[in-house]
């Protein structure tokens, strides 16, 4: 497996069991993986990025949509149905600077090797894998 693809999507799930408590590693190290996917589709790949939409403030349209997909993502994953807890769980990623810096470490690897599928190979969530091959 890809070092740094490893190391960036470890430190990313570790964060989301930190805030979640969730007990399952591989369904957040999933959902690491597909909020990276997520990131990269929609060109986030700094943390200054992230940064830039937590700045616009929580009445912002583009900040209730950055947020509504990494809820939903931890909704997914995780499946608990607690739709605020998933919401408050999410802005407290978005204000962690090392998960920011992870997430984002993981977009652009997604970005750099989707030129070069078999070294996306290691990616674990179906889901995320089929959306590169």
């Amino acid at each position: 497996m890809d070092a740094a693809l490893f190391n960036s999507t470890k430190q990313a799930a570790y964060f989301l069991w930190e805030t979640t408590g969730h007990d399952n590693a591989l369904a957040l190290w999933f959902c690491a993986e597909d909020i990276a996917g997520f990131l990269e589709r929609f060109h986030i790949e700094t943390a200054a990025a992230i940064e830039d939409i937590q700045q616009r403030g929580k009445t912002d349209q583009g900040y209730v949509h950055f947020l509504r997909h990494i809820a939903f993502r931890i909704f997914i994953y995780t499946n608990r149905e607690d739709m605020a807890r998933n919401w408050y769980d999410a802005e407290a990623l978005v204000q962690n600077g090392e998960w920011r810096q992870a997430i984002t470490a993981l977009a652009c690897l997604y970005r750099k090797n989707k030129t070069n599928p078999p070294s996306l190979a290691d990616i674990k969530c179906e889901a995320v894998r089929m959306y590169y091959q």
